[in-house]
């Protein structure tokens, strides 16, 4: 049986102008991007046009911006028919996956994230690193090799795939696993973060900031199931409390990405899985070699128009028969 599978990607999802040209592409995404910006007393789309050169500068606004875009497409598509039995989010995107659940309203999840981001802001500094193609083990001896430096922390926070991974901590310590990867294992890694060094221990001081944010909001029970980064597992019947513990740990602990796609695939062998958002990260780390399942990416730099109405097409023949989730549910956004 065919399961549709909505991804929602992270932070590194981002670029220049990307709200305007969502708000174009559909009616009910740009009515997204105008609720947003009543809700915060922000003009969005004027702050993330490609005229900003500071459009992403403070992580609140990367945040921000990432989160309205997942959003933004999430609503066109559902605005088109189609939508998903399951979802899951990367590391911020977790947020979108809380409201698509019907954990949050997007409002309250809006506030939340606007919160976070403000929390990361304030919060250590540090660095991030892409790596790839290396696998688990090769990169947990640079790792050990590196601390035994004593140039501070330095840990792998994002396990994104069987080559794919992202290490973070203090610069120092960063900046001397890309050299000794550069050098000892051929591997080309990329700064994706010059200032704050997410999901590290480095970070628990900003868990504790986010935490009374997270012990306000009205979490209410999903109709759809929760699984979270923080344990890679399905959990069952989550309380407010479930949640307020797993995304305050959420930003100092690892990301077990590759983890939760399996339990996807393990759970239902006919998973669809669907990048919902910019860019297309998600959607290229399930290679062949992972997992050969159908995947699509709803976002396309070169013809956005043209490709979201075929990944409409496509995905419509993968939805399951029988009435879609009421109005109700999917007009959360405008509580």
């Amino acid at each position: 049986m065919t399961t549709l599978v909505f991804m929602f990607p992270g932070q590194s999802s981002r670029y220049p102008g990307m709200l305007g040209k969502l708000a174009r592409l559909h009616r009910r995404a740009g009515e997204v991007l105008a609720f947003a910006s009543d809700a915060l007393g922000r003009d969005l789309r004027a702050h993330y046009s490609e005229d900003n050169p500071a459009a992403f500068e403070r992580n609140v606004d990367v945040q921000l911006g990432v989160f309205v875009g997942n959003h933004m497409m999430l609503s066109a598509l559902q605005a088109e028919g189609v939508d998903a039995e399951l979802s899951l989010g990367l590391s911020l995107g977790e947020y979108n996956h809380l409201v698509h659940i019907g954990a949050l309203e997007f409002t309250e999840a809006l506030r939340l994230v606007q919160a976070r981001g403000e929390a990361y802001d304030a919060g250590p500094r540090g660095q991030m690193a892409s790596v790839q193609p290396i696998d688990l083990e090769a990169l947990e001896e640079v790792v050990e090799q590196v601390r035994a430096r004593g140039l501070g922390v330095l840990e792998i926070v994002n396990l994104n795939s069987p080559r794919q991974h992202v290490i973070s901590g203090d610069a120092a310590a960063v900046e001397a696993a890309v050299a000794v990867l550069e050098d000892e294992h051929f591997v080309v890694p990329t700064i994706i973060e010059r200032q704050v060094p997410m999901h590290s221990s480095l970070f628990e001081p900003v868990g504790a900031a986010l935490r009374p944010h997270l012990q306000r909001a009205r979490f209410r029970a999903p109709h759809r199931p929760y699984l979270p980064n923080r344990r890679g597992e399905f959990v069952a019947a989550p309380t407010p409390a479930d949640f307020v513990e797993l995304l305050a740990a959420h930003v100092h602990t690892p990301v077990l990405w590759r983890k939760s796609i399996d339990r996807v695939a393990e759970r239902h062998p006919g998973a669809v899985f669907v990048e919902v958002g910019a860019k297309q990260v998600l959607h290229n780390l399930l290679d062949r070699k992972w997992h050969s399942r159908p995947k699509f990416a709803t976002d396309n730099r070169e013809d956005p128009a043209g490709h979201l109405a075929s990944v409409i097409a496509a995905l419509r023949q993968h939805m399951p028969r029988g009435p879609l989730p009421s109005a109700a549910q999917e007009a959360s956004w405008t509580s």
